[in-house]
C-alpha cells in the first residue's frame, strides 16, 4: 500500500486509501511512533458505535468524545481537549487521532496544532466528507460567531482514509459529502461529474480523484494566499446560510445551495453560460441536494454573515467562480454588489 504524498512548503503528509485499514491503523501507527502514547478525539455518535473496536486496536490510547454535531467545534471544548491531554500527562511527543468526521478532524486538529506549541496528528475520517476534504490539506478550526473563525494551518503526519466506514449508506449518491466531490468536479476534474452520472458509484475511485484534485492545489498554496482559494466555491454563501441556520442545514447542503447562488453571480457577471450552471445543478439533485435558499432566510439577510467571511480583504470578498467545468476563476466583489449580482 504506497502512500499519496501530499508535499508542502511548511510540511508532508501521507494518505493512505485502502479498505480494511482501519484494523490495521493500530499496528501501523504503534510501529510508526512505537515511543508514543496515543490520545482519540472523537464524538458521542461515533464513540458508540466504534468505542469498543477503537479500545481492541488502540489498547492502550486515551479515549475522549465531545457531544456530536458543528456545535461541539467551540472554543470551551479545545480548551477542555487540552487540559484532558495535559492531566494524562501528554507531551509534544505523543500522537492526537482525529476519528470521525469533519467537526472532529477540524477540532482535533486544532488542538494538536496548539497543545505545547504543536504535537504530531494522525487523521483517521469516518465520513466522506472528512475523507475527501476536512481531514485531507491542513486546515483546523473552531467556530466563533461564524464558520471556521479560530484556526491553524497544520498537517496531519498520516490521513488514514477507509472506505468500509461508508458501506453502511443504503444509497452511495445521498451520502454527506457529495457536495464537497461535486465541488472538485465543477472545479478541477471534470470527469469526476461524469462519474457521478454512473447508475452504480465506484466510491473508492471518486475518493481517490477528490483527494488528488484537493491535494494538487494545497500542494501549491497551503495557506490560501493564491490559488487553494478556488476551494471555496459555493462556500461564501455556503457558510453564511450554514451559520444562519444554526446549522440545521449540514454543509454539504448549505454549499450545494451556495454553489447554485454562486453560479448565478457568474452569469449575471456574463462568465457562465447557462448550460454549466445547469449540469452543477442536476448533479447536485441527482446527490439529493437542495438547490434552493431555505424559505425562512432572503438573500439580503445573509450579508451580515458574508461581512465575517475570511476571505474579504478590505472592502471585497474573493469570491470563486465557474466560467466552464473543470475550471474556476476568482472574482473581487463588494459584499453589496454580491448580494444584488446573486438575485
Amino acid at each position: 500500500m504506497e502512500p499519496i504524498h501530499l508535499t508542502t512548503s511548511q510540511g508532508n503528509s501521507k494518505i493512505l486509501i485502502k479498505e480494511g485499514l482501519f484494523e490495521k491503523s493500530g499496528e501501523l501507527l504503534k510501529k510508526e511512533y512505537p515511543e508514543s502514547k496515543f490520545a482519540i478525539i472523537t464524538d458521542s455518535n461515533i464513540k458508540k458505535i466504534y468505542g469498543e473496536k477503537l479500545k481492541s486496536i488502540f489498547p492502550k490510547a486515551l479515549i475522549i468524545s465531545v457531544p456530536a454535531g458543528e456545535e461541539s467545534k467551540e472554543l470551551k471544548n479545545a480548551i477542555g481537549l487540552a487540559e484532558k491531554l495535559l492531566s494524562n500527562g501528554f507531551t509534544r511527543s505523543d500522537v492526537v487521532i482525529g476519528f470521525g468526521g469533519g467537526m472532529v478532524t477540524d477540532l482535533a486538529g486544532f488542538v494538536s496544532s496548539v497543545y505545547m506549541r504543536g504535537m504530531k496528528y494522525i487523521a483517521i475520517p469516518t465520513s466522506l466528507l472528512g475523507m475527501v476534504d476536512a481531514a485531507i490539506g491542513g486546515k483546523t478550526a473552531i467556530n466563533l460567531g461564524a464558520k471556521n473563525i479560530i484556526g491553524t494551518f497544520y498537517l496531519a503526519d498520516y490521513v488514514l482514509i477507509d472506505p468500509n466506514f461508508l458501506k453502511s449508506f443504503p444509497d452511495q449518491k445521498q451520502m454527506p459529502g457529495m457536495g464537497e466531490i461535486v465541488k472538485y468536479g465543477a472545479i478541477i476534474d471534470k470527469t469526476i461529474i461524469a462519474d457521478l452520472k454512473k447508475e452504480s458509484l465506484d466510491l473508492s475511485q471518486i475518493i481517490i480523484k477528490s483527494v488528488n484534485a484537493k491535494m494538487n492545489i494545497v500542494s501549491q498554496d497551503l495557506k490560501e494566499s493564491g490559488i487553494r482559494k478556488i476551494l471555496n466555491y459555493g462556500h461564501t454563501f455556503g457558510h453564511a446560510i450554514e451559520t444562519a441556520m444554526n446549522y440545521k442545514l449540514s454543509h454539504d447542503q448549505s454549499i450545494s445551495i451556495g454553489m447554485v447562488i454562486a453560479n448565478k453571480v457568474a452569469q449575471n457577471l456574463g462568465k457562465q453560460d447557462e448550460n454549466t450552471g445547469k449540469i452543477i445543478k442536476e448533479t447536485l439533485e441527482s446527490m439529493h441536494l437542495p438547490t434552493e435558499l431555505p424559505e425562512e432566510l432572503l438573500i439580503e439577510n445573509l450579508i451580515g454573515y458574508i461581512l465575517k467571511d475570511k476571505k474579504r480583504h478590505g472592502d471585497v470578498i474573493d469570491f470563486v467562480i465557474v466560467p466552464e467545468l473543470g475550471h474556476a476563476e476568482i472574482v473581487s466583489l463588494k459584499p453589496e454588489e454580491l448580494i444584488e449580482l446573486a438575485k
